[in-house]
């Protein structure tokens, strides 16, 4: 006598017949009259008699009924209790990320990570580049992506680069920097920068202004906008502001150091797993980069 033997007798005794309860198991006859049998054998009793087209418990059959439902209700009360609890232990994962790609191609990743690891809630967050180590070291974030502009050996922080980015020095299309053949290091200075900013307290030489007049933004795209449309110029990642370079809105300005390559990276705590879910993401992450 088996959990699954039980199941069919109740089956088979609320609608009948076997062929009915065959199709409320999704199941089929032959499958069921032997789990019958088997079970009859086992407890050396006739369960059912037949009355017209219909089967109908016999006295044996009649005296466990109630028995054998407690037992199928119950397990099915386990069940559910256990997988209840499994949902309240699904694993939660916190990111930060910074917004050098756009905000679709970050959509994208999440809504398909969402759909391979339905176990997983992940929950993002969007963070200056400079302050994205800061979120790990303090645990505020589990793992972080952006651009690396730390270059620092940090023993509270693991970076694994995940690819290359290229950053480039643009202007809007007709800025007077866009039409010089060369730009000079004292034209740079005079024009106005828009600037990434960020609040840990690291001084970090790689995110201080060129320039002499310059406004700050925490986001690649809110110093796009600036380049845009007050006559500024900036370093922006080449994912960011592709289109806008094919539709020529943007000019690479023609200084040393119009195009640079930085490391993009998952940042993390040392010796923390890497769950499956974020091994994934970082695969993804790294053909987007190949691409470029």
């Amino acid at each position: 006598m088996n959990l699954k033997q039980l199941e069919i007798f109740c089956a088979i005794a609320d609608t009948g017949s076997v062929t009915a309860a065959a199709k409320q198991l999704n199941s089929n006859r032959t499958q069921l009259s032997m789990a019958m049998k088997a079970l009859e054998t086992s407890l050396s009793a006739k369960l059912f008699v037949r009355s017209g087209n219909s089967l109908v418990l016999s006295e044996v059959g009649k005296s466990i009924y109630k028995d054998c439902e407690s037992v199928v209700a119950t397990c099915e009360r386990i069940q559910q209790t256990c997988e209840q609890t499994i949902d309240k232990f699904r694993s939660e994962i916190w990111l930060a990320r910074d917004d050098s790609f756009p905000d679709e191609v970050w959509q994208t990743f999440i809504i398909e990570l969402n759909n391979h690891f339905t176990a997983t809630t992940v929950n993002t967050v969007l963070a200056s580049s400079g302050d994205l180590a800061n979120l790990v070291n303090t645990g505020q974030v589990d793992f972080a992506f952006g651009v690396d502009f730390e270059r620092v050996d940090d023993a509270n922080t693991d970076y694994l680069p995940l690819g290359r980015i290229r950053m480039m020095s643009v202007c809007e299309h007709t800025h007077p920097l866009a039409s010089l053949k060369r730009v000079s290091d004292s034209q740079l200075r005079e024009s106005l920068q828009a600037v990434m900013v960020y609040l840990n307290d690291k001084d970090n030489p790689e995110l201080q202004p060129f320039s002499l007049r310059h406004i700050g933004f925490s986001s690649f795209e809110y110093m796009l906008n600036t380049i845009m449309s007050e006559k500024a110029w900036g370093v922006l990642p080449e994912p960011l502001i592709r289109p806008h370079l094919r539709n020529q809105k943007l000019a690479v300005i023609k200084h040393t150091y119009g195009l640079t390559h930085e490391d993009y990276c998952m940042f993390s705590m040392p010796g923390s797993a890497q769950p499956e879910s974020v091994a994934w993401l970082c695969d993804q992450i790294s053909d987007y980069l190949f691409k470029f």
